[in-house]
């Protein structure tokens, strides 16, 4: 499984000051602790602003003279070329959404560069919340791949993580997510003869919960996406608990995942929380 650090983002304050103080250190030094702890890539987000943007070729180039390692970058902005340019390890484009127009462009740039993609299983007004629905919607992503000539193999299909409102609770929770995601991750990474890889962004399932009552939640669930065989995640390396259970799961057979298991370990979780 490949572990991307998910620390260098607009919303982490360390990083907002050095943009704001256009001090490439912080970050740097960030950098260098996430591939420390056992991340194998690392995810930059500096926002939309142009500002920030013009910020990443130097960012980037800061990083690759302490360490060589794969990034997951934007191409939304005019200084994605010279960011790529700037980097002396592996490049993925993170990420395109599934709407046709703007996917094929995604993979028009990611093709002439001879990046990976990331693709976001998400369209205009269209979020899947049901294993056909991630499946159909996978389905038509590598169609759109096979009609431009883009190699699937070079595809990571991201299906969204996130909570859902749930009125028992009054809270968003993951709890009618975790086992449809599993359950898709497995049929998707079927497609295409096992070709198809799968990627999720952990944190996205606790943006509501208090900052010391994540990681519990993200060693449940990442138990589960590993058992399910997600291929890559984006999450916070600097959890070590969190990153033991990454390498338990690495190194030993996970127990399968069901839809059961995975409801029954996040109703855990809502139960304390609402206790």
């Amino acid at each position: 499984m490949l572990i991307i650090g998910e620390k260098i983002h607009i919303l982490n304050p360390v990083v907002f000051s050095a943009l704001k103080e256009q001090d490439t250190a912080p970050i740097v030094t960030l950098a260098e602790k996430q591939i420390r702890a056992g991340a194998d890539a690392l995810m930059i987000n500096l926002g939309p602003g142009q500002q920030t943007a013009k910020l990443l070729p130097g960012i980037i180039h800061a990083i690759s003279q302490r360490v060589e390692t794969h990034f997951f970058i934007s191409a939304d902005t005019a200084e994605f070329i010279k960011s790529v340019k700037a980097c002396r390890g592996r490049v993925t484009i993170n990420a395109a959404t599934a709407e046709p127009d703007r996917l094929a462009r995604a993979m028009s740039a990611a093709a002439c560069l001879g990046l990976d993609l990331v693709v976001l299983l998400t369209g205009k007004g269209d979020m899947p919340h049901t294993v056909d629905q991630w499946c159909l919607m996978a389905e038509d992503v590598i169609e759109t791949a096979e009609k431009n000539n883009f190699p699937v193999g070079k595809l990571y299909l991201d299906p969204v993580l996130r909570t859902r409102f749930d009125p028992t609770a009054g809270l968003g929770t993951t709890a009618m997510e975790t086992g449809p995601v599993c359950h898709a991750i497995q049929l998707m990474r079927q497609l295409r003869e096992g070709g198809i890889r799968t990627i999720a962004g952990l944190s996205n399932i606790s943006l509501h919960l208090p900052y010391g009552r994540r990681s519990p939640l993200h060693c449940s669930v990442m138990h589960l996406l590993m058992a399910a065989g997600l291929d890559a995640v984006i999450l916070n390396p600097l959890d070590s608990t969190l990153m033991e259970t990454v390498r338990a799961g690495c190194a030993s057979a996970v127990i399968p995942c069901s839809m059961e298991s995975a409801g029954r370990c996040v109703n855990e979780e809502k139960t304390h929380r609402h206790a």
